[in-house]
């Protein structure tokens, strides 16, 4: 089972392209012009690319997860497995044991958009879904979690 991300608009995913593009150029034009035009290799290189990379990646993460980001749940046997999805990355996996297992829906406060986030916990465990759906698509997981490990 997939939950897919509400597509940001295009406007945004193009001022977050163009921020990473900057990040990663910046380290690489600043090593040209210091070994062109300076004193050779400096230190100050190295924490360029560390910083600049660095938050390019974090970025690259949120665009990612913007564009092409998703939750899925994968039902097995004994236990449902969550993860989430940026295509390139895969991050935050969890297990739940489907023993005593409980699905709730979490409501969340949006005018004129009812939806919410889905909850699903046993005695020892606890997974949340981030993305907020609509109530009737969380409704049909619920009803298709609790048809397969006979919850009522």
């Amino acid at each position: 089972m997939t939950i897919f991300t509400k597509k940001t608009p295009v406007i945004i995913r193009i001022v977050l392209t163009l921020i990473l593009t900057i990040l990663t150029l910046i380290p690489l034009a600043a090593t040209f012009f210091v070994l062109t035009y300076g004193d050779g290799p400096h230190i100050g290189i190295v924490f360029s690319f560390i910083l600049c990379w660095g938050v390019g990646f974090y970025l690259l993460r949120i665009t990612l997860w913007n564009s092409v980001g998703r939750e899925v749940l994968n039902l097995e046997a004994k236990k449902i497995s969550y993860m989430a999805d940026y295509r390139l990355f895969k991050d935050g996996r969890q297990e739940i044991s489907t023993t005593d297992l409980e699905t709730e829906i979490i409501f969340e406060d949006e005018p004129n958009n009812p939806v919410g986030r889905l909850r699903l916990k046993n005695n020892t465990d606890v997974i949340e879904t981030v993305i907020r759906a609509k109530i009737a698509e969380l409704e049909e997981l619920k009803k298709e979690i609790k048809t397969r490990y006979n919850n009522v």
